[in-house]
């Protein structure tokens, strides 16, 4: 599985055991689930603005999302002790270490030096035409692909998990997905740009029932050869885990389905009638998982 989904991962593997258990998680927890998921949003969508923006041959772009990528990172190291957040999701609940008493105050800062940086960038016409019509992935081919998360929502397909298929904090409020009827890099670009800000506002519903309440696990019996689900939408889209357990409360199956493994195929049509070196650029605004794909 990629690193940079460990939230995402984390969450979906926790609420398949805890569905296979019958463990119901406190409200507490799912809170900080939730702010951790959007956490996580935040800086991989900040990093793929800038690795879009220099690969139209801007760098300077990148470096500034860079340097806000990096802040984030900080953040994320003084809530759970680890850059990615590895470790803070567990089965029950979350494994949080420190207080977000100016988290809001600090992500908005953030949030509204990346969107001036970008516009920045989409003013100068280097940029802009690199982005316009480039990578365009028509949106029958999406659908018929199957296409999820940023990909989908840049066609004009309102997929999202948060919304169709709302688990734990996402169920306290009405979500509406960020969508751009597009389907080129530009699209992808401002649908990430987007979210990122509506990221913030997801944090802001949540926050204040945020708490590191966990359920015990401990002693619980797992029906055998039953299978159970956890379904979230991670940064790049839909993930979903599956898990079945043997008959002694051991692990039996476990089937992981990144966004990924639906993707990759459709980038193959987004390429059509590009010239040679937009291929990273179109690549890029993809940004699918190498590794999510073989699972």
């Amino acid at each position: 599985m990629s690193g940079d989904t460990t939230v995402g991962h984390a969450v979906a593997f926790c609420q398949a055991v805890e569905s296979l258990a019958g463990v119901e998680i406190p409200d507490g927890a799912n809170a900080w689930r939730a702010v951790l998921l959007e956490l996580e949003r935040v800086y991989n969508h900040i990093s793929d603005a800038g690795a879009i923006i220099a690969d139209c041959g801007f760098p300077v772009g990148q470096a500034h999302c860079m340097r806000l990528r990096e802040r984030v990172l900080r953040i994320n190291k003084r809530l759970t002790g680890s850059r990615l957040m590895r470790g803070a999701v567990v089965p029950g609940g979350v494994s949080v270490v420190a207080g977000t008493s100016d988290l809001v105050d600090e992500i908005d800062r953030v949030l509204s030096d990346f969107e001036e940086s970008v516009q920045i960038c989409l003013d100068n016409t280097l940029v802009a035409d690199r982005l316009d019509a480039t990578g365009w992935l028509d949106a029958t081919v999406a659908r018929d692909f199957g296409v999820v998360g940023y990909v989908a929502r840049a066609c004009g397909l309102s997929h999202d998990a948060r919304r169709d298929l709302p688990s734990g904090a996402y169920q306290w409020f009405e979500f509406a997905p960020i969508v751009e009827d597009g389907g080129d890099v530009r699209a992808r670009l401002q649908v990430r740009v987007r979210e990122a800000r509506q990221a913030l506002f997801v944090i802001e519903q949540v926050l204040g029932r945020a708490a590191p309440e966990n359920s015990s696990v401990e002693g619980v019996t797992l029906p055998a050869f039953t299978p159970a689900f956890g379904i979230v939408e991670g940064w790049r889209g839909r993930l979903v885990h599956m898990v079945m357990a043997d008959d002694h409360d051991r692990l039996h199956r476990v089937k992981i389905v990144d966004p990924s493994f639906f993707n990759w195929p459709a980038l193959a049509r987004a390429l059509e009638d590009n010239i040679v070196p937009d291929f990273p650029l179109c690549n890029k605004s993809f940004n699918q998982s190498y590794s999510g794909n073989d699972l």
